[in-house]
């Protein structure tokens, strides 16, 4: 398999083993995107009320007007929520009676598997999000996946995480004696290992007869199945040099990210920059009107160092040997190469980070290559 490295991080960057809540936000905003909206202003609405089509309210309150506002994929209109603070919610939502393999396989793709590993793997330096998914829940999700394996006879099924992760090591050796069918497997800590491509071939299984699945997914799917309940919450890491209490938050999912950083962060310096989902393969935002998303996993804060100049490329090829998919951002610059790379590029960040002259080949990718 391809060649990975372990990026190096400040060790003094350490979270906390204890989770903060902001669950009671006044107000949450959903995306609109193309989908019809399903209420009227002024609308009265339940936890598991479908507001938009495919979009459920995470909290029970009245429905406002739309807004324009940002997300980490998107920049558009937002149907606003005012919280009541009811935590009133939709009746028969969800499979509460007996899990049963015809109701499992509608919303997990097991048909002609052999192997189902759940993976609580976490990319980025300084985030931990799916690993304390695995931390909080491990015993909710060492039921499923036993059940799972009760209803579908699979050859294997692998919980993975990372060699370093000794507390959740220690966790489920205690209990996997009750569980002789799954099996833990560690893996070190090399950059991408988390993504499926790599952790299929780092584990040399066959892509056709494995699935996937993130820790978070399958708590997702556990709480639905088992208890009949939709997501209207989640994890995410706030972290980064520029704080002092570097923490796992849980989070309404609509949520305002100022009103959660000016509700329990504390700053140790004042000029920093946001980075949305990692600093390799995420990207810097502002917080300015930044709503909390299913697909946010972590906001890194950082200290606004000015940043190390660019230097003269010098063809060492660094870049080349470290692209995981064997693209050569030296032709980044080239319009019909990066027309081609912008499709197979996985934004990975490994050629930047590479560089001896500090090279930002991401600007090409984004069209600024004038920066």
């Amino acid at each position: 398999m391809e060649k990975l490295i372990e990026l190096t991080k400040d060790d003094s960057i350490l979270v906390s083993s204890k989770i903060e809540k902001y669950l009671k936000p006044d107000k949450v905003y959903l995306p609109v995107n193309q989908n019809k909206i399903l209420v009227n202003p002024k609308t009265l609405v339940k936890i598991g009320d479908e507001v938009i089509e495919n979009v459920l309210s995470p909290i029970s309150g009245i429905v406002q007007g739309l807004k324009k506002l940002t997300s980490y994929d998107e920049t558009g209109y937002f149907l606003e929520i005012i919280n009541n603070y009811e935590e009133r919610s939709k009746n028969n939502i969800g499979f509460k009676n007996k899990l049963t393999k015809e109701k499992l396989l509608k919303f997990i793709n097991l048909t002609s598997k052999t192997t189902l590993v759940l993976n609580a793997i976490d990319d980025e330096v300084y985030v931990l999000t799916q690993n304390f998914y695995l931390s909080l829940y491990y015993e909710e999700l060492l039921e499923l996946l036993d059940e799972i394996n009760k209803l579908i006879k699979l050859e294997h099924i692998y919980i993975c995480l990372k060699a370093s992760s000794s507390a959740n090591i220690n966790k489920l050796m205690s209990d996997l004696g009750m569980y002789p069918d799954i099996e833990l497997i560690t893996v070190p800590n090399l950059y991408l290992l988390g993504q499926p491509t790599f952790l299929l071939k780092y584990l040399n299984l066959e892509a056709s007869k494995t699935c996937i699945i993130n820790a978070e997914d399958f708590y997702d799917l556990y709480n639905y199945l088992k208890r009949g309940r939709i997501k209207s919450e989640k994890l995410i890491t706030l972290s980064g040099n520029a704080l002092k209490n570097p923490m796992i938050v849980q989070v309404k999912i609509g949520t305002l990210l100022k009103d959660i950083l000016n509700e329990l962060i504390i700053y140790n310096c004042k000029d920093v920059l946001y980075f949305a989902n990692g600093i390799m393969s995420g990207h810097n935002i502002s917080i300015e009107n930044f709503v909390i998303t299913n697909n946010l996993s972590s906001i890194l804060i950082m200290a606004n160092y000015s940043p190390k100049k660019e230097g003269k490329c010098l063809n060492c090829g660094a870049c080349i040997n470290i692209c995981p998919v064997h693209l050569n951002p030296l032709l980044f610059s080239n319009e019909k190469y990066l027309k081609k790379a912008q499709k197979e590029c996985l934004k990975c960040g490994l050629c930047s980070y590479i560089c001896p002259v500090y090279i930002n080949f991401n600007k090409f990718l984004k069209g600024d290559q004038n920066d």
